[in-house]
């Protein structure tokens, strides 16, 4: 099925290889071109993240008047009921916070059809870009790929945000770099320009959701 899913990847690397004579070239305007199909998604995304905003917003002083209430309770019914009321009141929050995951789900087989790519066709996995092979593990790519996107995550942070949810955007440059290691060059690649262009992405979309 990856396979079948890796062909059209690899027609269209090497269509645009015919106008610009580099593969790496290649799989950056397949990067872009996921990204402009993926906006709308990422739109939906913002909106999301912006209620998920409005929501802590709005349950904030609830959630404060509970902890002043019961923080020198030693009843355990009452700590535990404590709790339930704060899971309802940031349920919805969370769950908005969560759907920011989904741009990165999705491209999913974009990527395992970037590694197929690169396993069927040893001349587009031959090439050298910068100090790197397409087809072999850089470490030094996957590294800034990571950074990059640390800087996207933190750039998308709310102060407002609490702090579990400040852990989560840490979660996809972590599994970004661990994914990377273990793969082609070409991969760290594409996450390094999808990284660059969503904080442009970022940039537009906070003002119109400001």
């Amino acid at each position: 099925m990856l396979t079948f899913l890796a062909q059209p990847i690899i027609y269209f690397i090497h269509f645009i290889h015919s106008f610009t004579g580099s593969y790496a070239v290649s799989v950056i305007g397949i990067t872009i071109a996921v990204r402009l199909i993926l906006m709308p998604l990422f739109i939906q995304s913002a909106k999301h993240q912006k209620r998920s905003k409005e929501l802590m917003s709005a349950i904030k002083p609830e959630l404060d008047a509970l902890t002043t209430k019961y923080k020198n309770s030693q009843n355990e019914s009452e700590k535990i009921i404590v709790q339930q009321k704060m899971q309802a009141l940031t349920s919805d929050s969370l769950k908005s916070s969560l759907l920011g995951c989904l741009p990165i789900i999705v491209q999913l087989p974009v990527l395992f059809s970037l590694y197929y790519a690169i396993k069927l066709d040893t001349v587009i996995a031959s090439e050298n870009f910068l100090w790197m092979n397409l087809g072999t593990i850089d470490i030094g790519i996957s590294i800034i790929a990571c950074l990059i996107y640390l800087m996207q995550s933190v750039f998308s942070l709310e102060k407002s945000q609490p702090l579990n949810m400040k852990i989560m955007v840490f979660i996809n440059p972590i599994m970004i770099l661990i994914f990377s290691l273990f793969n082609p060059a070409i991969i760290p690649i594409y996450w390094t320009v999808s990284a660059i262009l969503l904080i442009v992405q970022q940039l537009i979309i906070k003002k119109w959701y400001r």
